[in-house]
């Protein structure tokens, strides 16, 4: 008998059947959905490294990191790529995106314009 009744299966059997079929079809729809660029708003806590040196990890591809740039409220700052010493002892917008040897995913270290502490100066960091 090729088929046989739904209807003659035991309840456990027909749930476990209608979940995974459901998980299928439901897996199947996350390929329509279009991927989304990176955010280019920073929204985690800045952690604080040494000195005027603030790190925090980036959400952003790895492909375009080396061409990335850092904005405070609009307005660039830098140059990208800095020293990570002048980032501790100098700041003043210095920057630097990295990724360590263990980590899939981008670090930015950097200060603030002002040397401020960028979780309260009110300031919004973007990365284009």
């Amino acid at each position: 008998m090729p088929f046989f009744k739904f209807s003659s299966m035991s309840s456990s059997m027909r749930v476990t059947i209608g979940s995974t079929l459901f998980a299928f079809a439901s897996s199947g729809f996350l390929y329509l959905i279009p991927p989304q660029p990176a955010t280019p708003w920073i929204r985690s806590a800045f952690r604080l490294w040494q000195g005027h040196a603030y790190v925090v990890v980036v959400k952003y591809p790895l492909a375009e990191i080396e061409a990335a740039r850092l904005y405070e409220d609009g307005k660039p700052l830098g140059p990208a790529n800095s020293d990570p010493q002048e980032i501790t002892l100098q700041g003043k917008g210095l920057y630097r995106f990295y990724r360590e040897t263990d980590e899939t995913v981008p670090v930015l270290m950097f200060s603030s314009s002002d040397n401020t502490d960028p979780n309260t100066n009110g300031r919004k960091y973007t990365i284009k």
